[in-house]
């Protein structure tokens, strides 16, 4: 007889989950009322009702269940399957599992502490890249996305906050790239462009009817050019903290936010973020935003009458 011990560690049975039988079952069920309603209904008329009942009944079933997988996550072994669907994505998956494939093939120690450093940072940065979003680190290669975005025929109205803390912002040769750029796709209709600027009070004294002349230029050439300007002091936010952010808003596809380093001239980080719940949460604040905001526009009229 075999010992408690070993009774006690025998594996239990595998057990069938319901989503394992329900289907056969169910058809099962389909199949005997099939039976039944042939032999005991006469008429046609009731028969082909019957018959329609049943296949509808089986197609709900089939949708029920279809509706399950998807809303699962596949498993290790379904991942490359679905994935299969998509080339360009599938040819990544592939050099990226090639790539781990080396890794663990490796064996000394040190190298392994290393590499494993390494992976959760890329496991961090997929997960960002999962979740929606791209994030530049200290690099212009941003503005390249910028351009993209801005000509997709998706994109009609790009929306942007300005927090101009100096008279330098968006003044370098890749800054004036793009505001051409800005100018270009306005003069061809291809989007509108809305910019509230927002301004220190070092740069728009509050005595003062405008700006200060170098960043008066720069708001006045935009202008002229098309891109609807909208202006307000940051010391009239201050009780709207969350207002104060360099952001885009393209369409109802992305936001972009600007981050600064400490001189607030160079960028040090930009994240694009396609998460449809961002862009609702930014369209949000810019209404907020724009009911402190004044029209150039209206400004330039005050200015002229106060002449």
């Amino acid at each position: 007889m075999p010992n408690c011990r070993t009774v006690g560690h025998m594996e239990k049975p595998a057990q069938i989950s319901p989503s394992q039988w329900w289907l056969p079952a169910s058809v099962a069920i389909a199949g005997c009322l099939v039976s039944v309603g042939v032999a005991w209904l006469n008429s046609r008329v009731l028969t082909l009702t019957f018959f329609g009942t049943i296949a509808s009944l089986c197609l709900g079933l089939l949708l029920m269940r279809w509706r399950e997988n998807r809303s699962r996550d596949p498993t290790l072994l379904e991942t490359p399957f679905f994935l299969a669907h998509d080339a360009e994505v599938f040819k990544r998956y592939r050099a990226i599992s090639r790539q781990m494939l080396r890794v663990s093939g490796r064996v000394e120690p040190n190298y392994r502490k290393s590499a494993l450093r390494e992976l959760d940072v890329a496991v961090e940065k997929l997960t960002e890249i999962g979740d929606g979003k791209i994030v530049f680190q200290g690099t212009e290669a941003w503005r390249l996305v910028y351009e993209q975005l801005l000509r997709d025929p998706s994109v009609l109205v790009y929306r942007s906050v300005a927090l101009v803390k100096n008279t330098s912002y968006w003044q370098d040769g890749a800054g004036l790239q793009s505001m051409q750029l800005n100018f270009d796709l306005i003069a061809r209709s291809v989007v509108t462009i809305e910019r509230t600027v927002i301004v220190t009070n070092e740069l728009w004294p509050p005595d003062d009817d405008l700006p200060t002349e170098m960043l008066r230029q720069w708001i006045h050439e935009q202008s002229v050019n098309g891109v609807y300007i909208r202006l307000v002091r940051k010391s009239d936010l201050l009780d709207e903290p969350e207002l104060l952010r360099d952001i885009g808003i393209y369409g109802f596809t992305a936001t972009g936010t600007q981050e600064f380093d400490d001189s607030d001239r160079r960028t040090s980080k930009f994240t694009l973020d396609f998460d449809f719940d961002s862009v609702r949460a930014a369209e949000s604040n810019w209404n907020r935003l724009n009911v402190y905001a004044t029209p150039y526009a209206e400004i330039l009229d005050r200015f002229s009458l106060g002449e």
